[in-house]
């Protein structure tokens, strides 16, 4: 079987979206994908089989401040409107097709990580309802947005448990995989103030996710690559950003979100034929 990685990366995630409108364009489903952080607010729409309602949703409401403004923080902790973005948008103003998503023999697995230990934990689609609690929790970048609470569980993004979840989708038995990151092939993660920051937040209450977030940027780089060395093997395909269209996570220029979107999708037209033979083969 084949699987379908998408890496998080907030805005950056429209590189993601042209890919996955090209995959429905040339009626390439996937029968297993996993997300993690944006990786599953685009994802969802894949499996849907909403063709455009990812770039829909990005080009009416991104420029809104009502969707994304820094003064929701400071009311609500969260750089987002989370009523307007996870409950109002996806349920009446461009809705998402809950019952094409429930009804598919697709599987999605949805990453998040506990808020305490930054254990990961994967989610299958049918955990998924109108609610939006666990498109949310899995972007739930601490800073960013709070913690979200679902069935019991206090969560955060699922990138800070496993940012790139190709060795979880090999273990659920998909011997290979397209990978779609949202970083240029010369990318190599390194420990930034805001995680050193948060590595200093967690040292105060559990050591053992303050150590995780000390060695992850080595954990990320071995998965990087990984898929740059396996990349066009038989065992997996992975997509990745050019240095000179990488944008900001939170970048709002549609001029540039759209030159994205558009780059995924030649990205993926020219491996087109790769693609198709990798979900053939398995």
């Amino acid at each position: 079987m084949a699987g379908l990685v998408l890496e998080g990366g907030a805005f950056r995630g429209l590189f993601t979206c042209g890919v996955l409108d090209a995959l429905l364009d040339e009626g390439v489903h996937f029968p297993y994908t996993i997300g993690v952080s944006s990786g599953v607010s685009y994802g969802i729409s894949y499996v849907s089989r909403q063709r455009g309602r990812n770039w829909e949703v990005a080009s009416r409401f991104t420029l809104d401040d009502n969707y994304i403004s820094w003064r929701h923080f400071f009311t609500s902790r969260s750089i987002m409107n989370i009523p307007f973005a996870f409950d109002e948008i996806p349920n009446k103003l461009s809705p998402f097709d809950y019952e094409t998503f429930r009804s598919t023999t697709d599987r999605f697995v949805t990453v998040c990580a506990d808020a305490t230990s930054l254990r990961a934990y994967y989610y299958p689609k049918e955990e998924h309802d109108v609610s939006g609690k666990l498109t949310q929790a899995s972007c739930a970048l601490p800073f960013y947005f709070p913690p979200v609470y679902f069935k019991g569980r206090k969560l955060v993004d699922g990138g800070l448990a496993n940012p790139i979840p190709l060795n979880r989708s090999e273990f659920d038995g998909n011997e290979a995989n397209l990978v779609i990151l949202t970083k240029p092939r010369s990318y190599r993660h390194y420990l930034k103030p805001d995680e050193m920051a948060l590595m200093t937040y967690y040292r105060s209450f559990s050591p053992n996710a303050a150590s995780w977030l000390r060695v992850r940027h080595h954990y990320f780089n071995h998965i990087f690559e990984r898929c740059l060395k396996e990349d066009g093997s038989s065992k997996n395909i992975s997509l990745f950003i050019e240095e000179d269209r990488m944008i900001s996570r939170f970048c709002r220029k549609l001029d540039k979100l759209k030159a994205l979107y558009d780059y995924g999708y030649e990205q993926v037209m020219r491996r087109m034929d790769e693609v198709k033979d990798l979900v053939r083969a398995k």
